[in-house]
């Protein structure tokens, strides 16, 4: 984890944090794989807490612009992938928002797929 920069880590947690979000409810086992990420990154409290203070408005799209290096830009889409399969199913907000965040930052669609499928088994 440490060649991903702080701030991009913050902001994977931060996005994955919205992608919990993207179908309305927020299941365990998501609610876990954030905690663990969070823990993963050794993020500090005050970190934590702005993770957690997202607003449901924000828009993780716009976060993961600031996203540059290829490491970042891979373990987010890999967290994000994870995040939408933690509760079993893919609602068509979270397809969208995985959709949207590949595009921003550059991961073409069939890795995309792939990356869902996987974590969906």
């Amino acid at each position: 984890m440490a060649s991903i920069p702080r701030e991009e880590q913050v902001t994977i947690c931060k996005v994955v944090a919205q992608a919990i979000l993207a179908d309305g409810r927020i299941a365990d086992d998501e609610r876990m794989l954030l905690d663990q990420l969070m823990e993963r990154y050794e993020l500090s409290s005050a970190e934590s807490r702005d993770v957690l203070a997202r607003n449901i408005d924000d828009d993780p799209s716009k976060l993961a612009v600031g996203i540059d290096s290829a490491e970042g830009k891979n373990a987010l889409i890999v967290e994000l992938a994870m995040a939408v399969a933690a509760d079993g199913g893919l609602s068509r907000a979270e397809k969208q928002l995985l959709e949207t965040i590949a595009d921003v930052v550059g991961v073409p669609r069939e890795e995309l797929d792939e990356l869902v499928k996987t974590a969906l088994m």
